[in-house]
């Protein structure tokens, strides 16, 4: 018989990667610098200020991007613009964020394993 009470002493967030969470929280800062340029532009053409996510975000970026190129930015600005501010902002902060949790949480297991395979 097994002595599982260390598993069960284990936190939960004893699984929580670090440098996913790292990632995620570096994603949530470049999302809201640009939700603070796009509110304090005053330009016209501020529904570009998104664009840097169609590289950053990719390939997740890729269901975001097509829905704001085909309307308009709203003459009333960022606000009342469902479609060039909030679907944008909704997406890349939930699936943008999980997505670089992921590809962090990825490349820490990796660095984690190459230093274990070199200290051995």
């Amino acid at each position: 018989m097994s002595d599982d009470s260390s598993d069960r002493q284990k936190s939960p967030w004893s699984r929580v990667s670090r440098t996913g969470g790292t990632f995620a929280l570096a994603h949530i800062a470049l999302l809201a610098h640009t939700v603070w340029l796009i509110l304090h532009s005053g330009e016209s053409k501020w529904s570009g200020y998104w664009i840097i996510f169609l590289a950053f975000d990719f390939p997740v970026s890729l269901g975001v991007m097509p829905v704001t190129w085909l309307v308009p930015p709203s003459p009333s600005g960022p606000l009342a613009d469902v479609t060039n501010f909030w679907w944008p902002l909704l997406y890349h902060g939930l699936i943008g964020t999980v997505w670089w949790y992921i590809v962090g949480k990825f490349i820490g297991a990796k660095i984690e394993g190459t230093m274990r395979a070199r200290s051995s």
